[in-house]
Parts: structure tokens; sequence; C-alpha cells
């Protein structure tokens, strides 16, 4: 469309127009041009290189993957220089080594490969490109000397010149990160940020993200960091289960196809506060790690940033937010279209269920967003949701995910988006220990009565922090009830973060994981996270007063604020909001934050919080 019919028609090529729109479009244009018989023969052109791309009988290793032109030079050169002694070089996207379907093309990349180096396009390398955009340097050797593999691997580059670096470096001092402590993009090199890939690390490799007996040879390659990162990926090697054990205990959907949904009538854009739970409608920005109840849409909602934080510490115990969506069907249609899980045929809407969202911030704070849902409501398929035919099990699966071990995994993948294929190979722990903290941030509202109920167990009373703060009251464990109440949630800011720090330590001891790898997997991996927790501040009371977080615009003062309260040493400074996040409308509210102000250093609440855990396992024996 851009080609013929953008020259008669530049619409085709200056609006980005739906299907439907398109199809209507090109009809006219081709009337009212005359443009069919050179439609057609472009048509002809393009379908005619397609197949000879797509033929085995040209591309025979390509089989089983979506063929492109890169693709097919590979091949092309191996077999020009294969006589010789030749060297081929390509710059391509990573496709050849994360597409689940390209084992039988990296049987024939991997015993060519001699360097391969990852860029993500931050820099602006090409301009003409999306800035997150990966891509990557690629060198093959023709002659095959002997049959092992060995092929150096560098990952998460911005700049050519960190490889030269990397290749200097003597090895020692630590390994710089994805950025540097100024927030820029981090082009130091380091001798240990050179994986040396043999068969052993690709064996690695498709143990963790590949189908069981896959060969090393077809193995999916991640984006590896540094050599200490390999280390860590081993360790999740060792663990025994994976989510696909659970068959037959776990139903996965999307849900409503945001589109299709639409054009079927099951489900109409309409924002508004639902009636109740059967209503609610969520959609990616509702939700964050461990919260249900991030966000809410504005009254006008057509943009992402149209959603509004939601301050829990004021929600009424039977809260829904807005919604985008509701039903467009009766409410017999509506639920006879509902997917049924494989167990019992029961609704998945009948259970509470794990859900993330689709799309994976490589480059965000946290790669994984993920929460639980309440029974009943539905979701688009900007989610992608889990049911668990046992409900311990989605609360560990949950609790575990949560964490930034976990989170780090599915990073590695270098995915943009978790569907199926992806969830399948994650590690999944019994995760009782963790139950404590993750149901007190996932129960915000009395839509949760039924999970807290069954989940309840006595030893939540014994519970303590781990950490001596103020602003951490232990009474919250021991005034716990088996039947859920308000009190049983963690509202604050400072409390809720807290509990995901303690919640990162039991994931990382449970993975048998080190200290120091805990904290380099955070150092190293999560540059946005560090940069937010660096210049996000608490009051006495637990509350946020200021927060650089893009994610929790309207939270706390200004900058400008921000910058005449932030000396205070003792007394209190208020802060008057339009609040429109409740069905009541718009009221006028007014917040008191507490001085001193102080931030928290996730590193040292590592160090003390994993002391406190060793000191208690010891004392139980485990």
């Amino acid at each position: 469309e851009g080609g013929v019919l953008g020259d008669a028609e530049p619409l085709f090529v200056l609006r980005k127009l739906s299907a439907s729109k398109l199809a209507e479009k090109r009809d006219e244009a081709l009337e009212k041009f005359d443009l069919k018989d050179s439609y057609l023969e472009a048509f002809e052109d393009a379908d005619g290189t397609q197949n000879f791309l797509n033929g085995l009988q040209n591309y025979k290793s390509l089989s089983g993957m979506k063929a492109n032109l890169y693709k097919c030079f590979l091949p092309q050169a191996w077999m020009i220089s294969r006589q010789g002694s030749g060297v081929s070089g390509f710059i391509h996207p990573e496709g050849i080594y994360d597409d689940s379907n390209g084992g039988g093309f990296r049987v024939n990349v991997y015993p060519k490969l001699s360097y391969h180096f990852q860029f993500h396009n931050e820099m602006s390398l090409f301009a003409e490109v999306h800035h997150v955009t990966k891509f990557s340097i690629n060198i093959f050797k023709n002659q095959i000397l002997n049959k092992n593999i060995f092929f150096h691997h560098l990952a998460n580059l911005y700049t050519p010149s960190t490889v030269d670096k990397c290749f200097e470096h003597t090895g020692f001092g630590p390994v710089p990160g994805i950025k540097d402590d100024k927030n820029k993009w981090d082009t130091k090199g380091h001798k240990e940020r050179i994986i040396q890939c043999t068969q052993s690390e690709l064996a690695l490799f498709g143990k963790l993200y590949d189908a069981d007996g896959t060969s090393p040879l077809a193995a999916r390659l991640p984006a590896v960091h540094s050599k200490q990162i390999v280390e860590v990926l081993r360790k999740f090697a060792e663990q025994p289960r994976r989510l696909s054990d659970l068959k037959g205990e776990v139903f996965t959907t999307q849900h409503w196809n945001e589109t299709n949904a639409q054009k079927d009538n099951t489900i109409k854009r309409q924002t508004c506060f639902p009636k109740d739970a059967s209503q609610w409608i969520l959609s990616g920005p509702h939700f964050f790690v461990g919260n249900p109840f991030y966000k809410t849409p504005r009254a006008k909602c057509t943009q992402n940033s149209h959603y509004d934080i939601l301050d829990l510490t004021t929600l009424p115990d039977d809260y829904l937010p807005r919604t985008n969506y509701v039903p467009d069907c009766d409410e017999v249609e509506y639920r006879r279209r509902l997917p049924k899980t494989l167990w019992n045929g029961e609704k998945i809407t009948e259970y509470y269920r794990y859900i993330n969202r689709k799309m994976l911030s490589q480059s965000g704070e946290r790669t994984l967003v993920n929460c639980i849902t309440p029974k009943y409501c539905g979701h688009i398929d900007g989610g992608f949701s889990i049911t668990f035919k046992k409900i311990q099990k989605l609360v560990n699966f949950c609790a575990s995910l949560s964490s930034l071990p976990f989170d780090f995994f599915v990073k590695t993948t270098g995915k943009a988006t978790l569907r199926g294929d992806t969830c399948r190979h994650i590690i999944y722990i019994d995760f009782d220990i963790a139950h404590s903290r993750i149901l007190p941030l996932i129960c915000i509202t009395s839509h949760y009565y039924d999970l807290w109920k069954k989940c309840f167990q006595k030893f939540f009373l014994k519970d303590t922090w781990c950490k001596p703060d103020h602003r951490l009251h232990n009474s919250f464990f021991s005034n716990l009830t088996p039947s859920w109440q308000r009190s049983c949630a963690l509202r604050t800011d400072y409390a809720r973060r807290h509990a995901l720090v303690e919640i990162d330590v039991l994931a990382a001891m449970a993975l048998n994981l080190t200290l120091a790898e805990l904290k380099t997997i955070y150092r190293v991996q999560f540059p946005v996270m560090r940069q937010y927790e660096s210049d996000t501040w608490y009051d006495q009371n637990g509350r946020i007063v200021f927060t650089c977080s893009k994610g929790l615009i309207g939270v706390g003062f200004s900058r400008p604020e921000w910058n005449n309260i932030k000396d205070m040493k003792s007394g209190t400074v208020e802060r008057t909001i339009i609040d429109n996040t409740m069905p009541g409308g718009t009221m006028e509210r007014t917040i008191t934050y507490k001085a001193p102000f102080d931030r928290c250093d996730r590193e040292k609440d590592y160090e003390v919080v994993w002391r406190e855990f060793e000191r208690r396992f010891k004392d139980e024996g485990k």
C-alpha cells in the first residue's frame, strides 16, 4: 500500500489506518486512480519474492522460521565461501537467536559463529530505527576445524567502542551495569562481560529457555550481561520444576482480544465505574507489581497517560477502579463466551488468577509487572493470565514472580512480550514462606475476602519484619485475622516497598543465590529501578513525599516544591489535591507529610534482611 497506492494517495503513508479502513481506502484508490494493473503487478512481485524466500528447496536450513532477506543472506554467504577459509560479517536483528521455531537454523549458526555482539539502539547508532530496537554484529567463520562450539558473546552494548574496551580490560574491578551512577548508558568495558560460549553454556541456555530434550545446538541465546550472571542462571537451571510441570493444573489465556472482542460485540469501549467485578475488564495500567489497584483510568481516557495513581490508604473496602471496557452483550451470552478451565469446565472468572502485563519493559523499572486479579473480572489482551487449579500454587507463583530474581530471569529471555511459550519455562517453587508478605500486598479490598480466608496461616501471627524501623509495625502481623478486614492489607508506600524487598531476599534464598548475587542482579540489571530508589523520599508515616519515578506522576510534591521542604528537620507540610478517582465524583483532599524525610538504600536493606532471615532459619534449623 505504501508504494503504488501511496504515490497516488499520500494517506496510505502518512496515516496509520486500521485494517478495515485500509481495505476501504484501497478499493477507493484502485478505482479512482485506475491503479489495478500496477497494484497487481507490485503484488505479484512481492508475493513471488516471499514464496521464493520461503521455499524449502531454496533455503532448507530456514525450515520452520519466517523468512526475510537478512536470514536468507546468511546461508548464501556460507555457501559462497565454503571452499576456503572465508569470514563473513553481518549486522542484523536478533530474531535468529530468540525465535522459538529457529532451533533448526541455529544448529547451522553456532558451529560457524565466532563473535556475537548484541546492541540496543538507545544511543541512536541507527537514527532512523526506534531506540529500543535490538540488533547484533555477527562474525561467522566458514572453515570449521573441529566440532567444538566456541564463540564470544557480548550483550547489552550501546556503542561499538565497548567491544574493544572489554577485550582490552584486565579483569579487575566491579563489572559496570547497564547504566552508570549518572543514569547514562554505561559504555565502559570489562573482561568479565565477555561470555565464552561452548556447548556447555548452550546446554544451560537450552535447559532454561527451551523445551525438554532440545539439542544444545538448537538452544536460544539469552542476553547475558556478565560471567557472574551465567553463574546465577546455573542456579536457576538446578531447580527441579517449571510451570510446564503443572500439567492439567493451569490454564493460560489472553482473554478478550481488544480488537476482535469489540468486533463481535463481546465488549465495548466505555470508561466508567463498574457496578460490580463482573463488569470490570482490566487493562495493563490498572496494576503493578503486587498491586491490583495501581491506577484508575480518568473519566476521559484516550491515551496510556490518562490514568491516575490510587491512594491505597483511602480506598473504600469495596472499591473498584474505572474500566475502559464493559460487556457489550447480555449477561448470559457474555458468560457463555468466557474461557473455561480444562480440569472442570468452570469459567476462569470463578477463580482468582495470576495476571501480568503482556508487554515486557526490558528497559523499564520492572520487566515483569504482575499481580492476582479478583474473581469475576475480565481483562483485555494487554494482560496475560494464568488460572491455577490450586489456590496455594497461585499464591506461590505470584509471590515468586513479584521478586527481583524471577524478574531478572524473564529479562534475560530478551522477549518483548510474555505469553505461554515463555511462561512455561519459568521456575516454579514452593513459596509458602512469602505468603505473609504477598497476600497483604494483594488483598487490598474485600474482593479478596475468599483468597485471604483460604490462604491465611497461623504462622502469619508470629511473623515480624526483618528491618527495625518505626514505619514497619510488627503489630501488623500479630493483629492479622483469619477473615479479611481492612487492616490485613499493607497500605503505606514504605511498608509495601519493604515487603517486596523481603520477598526478593526469600526468593534469592529459595534459589540458592548468594547475597552478592542478588545485589549484582539489582545493580547490573535494574538501572531504572536504582535511579528511582535513589531519589524517592518518604515521610515519617511511610508516605512518598517526592519521587522521580515516571510511573508515579502526581505522587508527592513537584521538584521545585520538594527543593523548598526537603531539609525540614521536624514539623509537617500539607499538600492539597483534586481527587477524581472515586465513584462519588471530584473531591478536594489534603495530605499531610511529617518531617524529616529520608530515602531507602535497597542494597543495604538486602544486607539487613538477609542477615535476619539467615539468623531465623538457623534458629529454626532450616
